[in-house]
């Protein structure tokens, strides 16, 4: 097979991303004022809970199949063995889930209400099995992913602001949100056929997959309870007031995390089929590419957002939220712990296979996330909970570091980070400095933005950063290519 450029690869995943944010900034303030927040609570409520069967249904199976996969995507029969053996694993799951919900559906009191929204929500559990996503990750089809995610998307805008126009029309809402899920995976499955041949004989051996994928199960429910536990506890202990300042301080913080962890996950295919072909030098390269790459904009993204933490809660909460301020200054340096940890599973723990060592290194931070929420919360209320969470997103990558460190270049990278600490200080000071002649909160942050990434551009190509160097060259390529 070809090789997929590592470079448009990155680019399709974030794009995807960027969607992600943009989407529901345009949906939601239409949504929340149709639907009021009755209607809204309705279809987040029902969600939560189709998540959770969903979760069971799902497995570890994206993250185990995608690695697996990639080592054989270069054999249609190898391939095509192993997409039945996930879907036959998968089905099974999903079977269970159903019986699951069904059980919760007729005896949980508390979901008599909702029965019919549940019932129209449901319909994604079935569908995430006939999705394979991992099978297009595996195969680098990120165009392709990116594509179909976008298009799906901008239908079910136009749906929303088509059908949705009273409060009564939540479950037509959530219908819509369906439709987006399901159309996707269906067609997934009908694109999988240029990639594998679900009709052909082979003998189905489900048994060695059972490990390794609930080993990363294990992973998944640590990691969604560690990202709930601090939300959950501050609710307990201080109440509805501290969770919302909680969650304000938290949200811009997330969605730059997940900007830049979605582009770091494109590479995780690759490295493992270089691993699987034994080009242990490429592998190695690869690695400390997107290390270089993953602190170049990790760093000024948390300094920069450290500088802009009252603005944007003065934009996008209101003055009532300013009281978060102090906690989103402190969060915004989880951006370099979230993203180091996303690096270290996506470029070293998944692909040798080190899945263990990643469901301790969870197991580790949900019990230190909970005796910190604990202490913490009592004494300092948000600002304890904020702590808290900064402390054990660090933790995750230190343990990481144990196995992973043998595969790490420490000198380059190290001079990585320092060029790109250094150019983010001077950014930090220029962002100051224009914040002593700008009093909007707007226009502080659109300034800040822009002149604030022009000097970091222009420091790092100064000291020669190695990413900013292949930018710069991949920019020069594009012009005198359009010239010509």
């Amino acid at each position: 097979m070809q090789q997929k450029s590592l470079k448009k690869n990155a680019i399709f995943t974030f794009i995807k991303s960027f969607m992600n944010i943009i989407f529901p900034i345009i949906s939601f303030p239409y949504a929340s004022r149709i639907l009021l927040p009755e209607g809204i609570g309705k279809v987040n409520f029902a969600n939560s809970i189709i998540e959770y069967f969903s979760m069971i249904a799902v497995l570890g199976v994206n993250s185990y199949a995608a690695r697996e996969a990639a080592k054989i995507r270069d054999d249609k029969e190898k391939l095509s063995k192993f997409t039945k053996e996930i879907l036959l694993f998968n089905l099974i799951s999903t079977v269970f889930a159903y019986i699951l919900f069904v059980f919760c559906f007729f005896f949980v009191d508390k979901l008599a209400e909702y029965r019919l929204l549940l019932i129209v929500c449901s319909t994604k559990i079935l569908f995430f099995t006939l999705g394979t996503n991992w099978l297009f990750t595996a195969k680098e089809e990120f165009g392709y992913i990116t594509l179909r995610h976008s298009a799906f998307q901008i239908i079910s805008l136009i749906l929303l602001f088509t059908l949705v126009h009273n409060s009564d029309d939540y479950l037509i809402y959530a219908g819509i949100g369906v439709f987006s899920n399901v159309g996707e995976n269906i067609l997934n499955f009908i694109y999988a056929r240029k990639f594998i041949n679900l009709r052909q004989k082979t003998s189905i051996e489900l048994k060695k997959h059972a490990k390794p994928i609930f080993t990363f199960f294990g992973i998944s429910c640590a990691g969604r309870i560690n990202s709930l536990l601090d939300t959950t506890m501050l609710g307990f202990l201080s109440g509805n007031a501290a969770v919302g300042f909680y969650s304000a301080a938290i949200k811009i913080g997330t969605m730059v995390v997940e900007l830049i962890t979605s582009t770091i996950s494109s590479f995780l295919p690759r490295s493992s089929y270089l691993l699987e072909q034994n080009k242990i030098e490429e592998y190695q390269a690869l690695i400390s590419k997107v290390l270089k790459l993953t602190f170049f904009f990790c760093i000024p993204a948390t300094f920069g957002l450290f500088c802009l933490s009252r603005p944007v809660i003065l934009l996008f909460s209101g003055e009532k939220y300013l009281p978060a301020t102090a906690t989103m200054m402190l969060l915004t340096f989880t951006i370099i712990a979230r993203c180091f940890n996303s690096c270290l599973n996506n470029m070293i723990i998944t692909p040798q296979r080190q899945e263990k060592f990643a469901l301790y290194a969870q197991l580790i931070a949900l019990f230190l996330n909970g005796v910190l929420n604990y202490f913490f919360i009592r004494k300092w209320g948000v600002f304890g909970a904020g702590l808290a969470t900064l402390m054990v997103e660090f933790t995750l990558p230190i343990v990481k570091l144990i196995p992973s460190w043998k595969y790490i270049n420490t000198k380059s990278n190290l001079l990585s980070v320092i060029q790109s600490l250094f150019g983010s200080l001077v950014m930090y000071a220029v962002i100051m400095l224009l914040f002593r002649n700008i009093e909007n909160s707007f226009v502080q942050i659109i300034c800040s933005v822009i002149t604030g990434s022009a000097v970091y551009a222009l420091i790092e190509i100064v000291l020669r950063h190695e990413t900013a160097m292949l930018i710069l060259a991949a920019l020069k390529n594009k012009l005198i290519h359009k010239k010509s």
